[in-house]
């Protein structure tokens, strides 16, 4: 074969890979894709909790598929079944990153599960916000360092504890506060501390601290040593609506009264036609309420299409995900420049307000703070804290 003749057909060759190359870059760059994970309580004691966090996230990525991705990514969303197990919780993070390959992840939604997933995210270098994990040691550690991996956007324990302290104290004029509070979980013994520290700093006292367990039934023992006492207030910082159903309903049985607090582990319409009756009064604090006038057309389209109401928990998880949202707008899908995006988010629109995160806390600054109160067998907003 002569020269010429060779370097011919190698050119033309050259011009056809070429021609398919390009072919192929092209239909990659139109199909990129960014693999988001979901950390959720969709069985279990918790299911009430991320089953309607679980479908608000497939509409939305729903949503931003259909309108072209963003700039470009389309958005895979991986969920897993914590089973509301602590370990389960941990496992499904593993598979997500290890397997799966995503580069973040949303949840989980309790504390005792995020603070070991911390150290995953961390070792792993993938960014994960956590939805209602709401203890301090969720985003930094023991030394109070930050975990640079990991966020969250709802507010945290100190600020709950303090608020509702303050409202005990300055506006319901309680003075003698007792607690029953699950002594298993961090969440509920977190806000218990901060609860007492701010409490008695104004002047009040603490003259009960009665324990349970995660899924105890039974707390008539609890109440009766609480009803021996001189307490004019019960805090009950539960992560589950159904303890705070059950405590009411059996101090009821045992024709106990008393001011009920709640935080924002109460919040699930559940426990209006559980104990609605027994709690009316009550006052509990929550970061968001469903009840605000800015969610009504998207309560109204939740309700229409999937026949069961929204949460605030799909709130939580909302927000999440407008995060890596900002996140993959930076930085595609890679992980390290969505974790930077996430850490130096300013003002960032999130679907109940709009966040800044502190990048030696990872946590949403000036998160606000709502009190509601249950009144025949609905909630109400009283008031709205912002935070100093």
């Amino acid at each position: 074969m002569h020269r010429s003749s060779f370097v011919g057909k190698f050119a033309s060759m050259s011009f056809v890979l070429a021609l398919l190359l390009s072919t192929v870059l092209t239909g990659c760059s139109g199909g990129k894709e960014v693999k988001i994970g979901f950390v959720g309580q969709l069985t279990g004691s918790g299911a009430w909790v991320g089953q309607v966090a679980e479908i608000a996230l497939k509409d939305r990525v729903e949503e931003i598929n259909a309108a072209g991705g963003i700039n470009g990514y389309k958005i895979k969303l991986i969920s897993y079944d914590s089973r509301s197990e602590v370990a389960d919780a941990v496992a499904a993070t593993k598979r997500l990153i290890e397997q799966d390959k995503v580069s973040a992840i949303i949840g989980p939604e309790w504390s005792a599960a995020a603070i070991p997933i911390a150290a995953i995210a961390d070792e792993s270098k993938v960014p994960i916000v956590a939805t209602t994990a709401s203890n301090i040691k969720v985003t930094v550690d023991d030394n109070n360092k930050v975990h640079p991996y990991m966020f969250r956007v709802c507010f945290i324990d100190p600020y709950q504890g303090y608020a509702l302290a303050d409202f005990a104290y300055k506006e319901l004029g309680k003075r003698n506060a007792a607690f029953i509070t699950d002594v298993s979980a961090a969440y509920s013994v977190g806000i218990q501390d901060y609860f007492e520290a701010q409490f008695t700093k104004l002047g009040g006292k603490v003259v009960a601290k009665e324990g349970y367990q995660t899924n105890d039934q039974e707390f008539r023992a609890q109440i009766s040593n609480v009803k021996a006492t001189d307490a004019d207030v019960l805090v009950i910082p539960t992560a589950s609506y159904k303890d705070a159903g059950l405590i009411a309903k059996q101090a009821a049985d045992l024709g106990y009264t008393i001011q009920y607090l709640g935080v924002d582990g109460w919040v699930a319409d559940e426990i209006l036609d559980m104990a609605g009756k027994e709690l009316d009064g009550a006052y509990l604090s929550s970061g968001v309420s469903t009840e605000s006038p800015e969610f009504a057309d998207y309560n109204k389209k939740f309700e229409e299409k999937h026949q069961k109401k929204s949460t605030v928990f799909a709130y939580y998880a909302l927000d999440a995900l407008a995060l890596i949202e900002h996140g993959i707008s930076k930085a595609g899908a890679d992980r390290e420049g969505i974790r930077n995006a996430i850490e130096n988010a300013t003002d960032v629109q999130c679907f109940t307000s709009k966040v800044t995160i502190e990048p030696d806390t990872h946590n949403p600054h000036n998160k606000p703070i709502v009190i509601m109160q249950i009144k025949d067998s609905k909630w109400s907003i009283v008031k709205t804290y912002a935070p100093e």
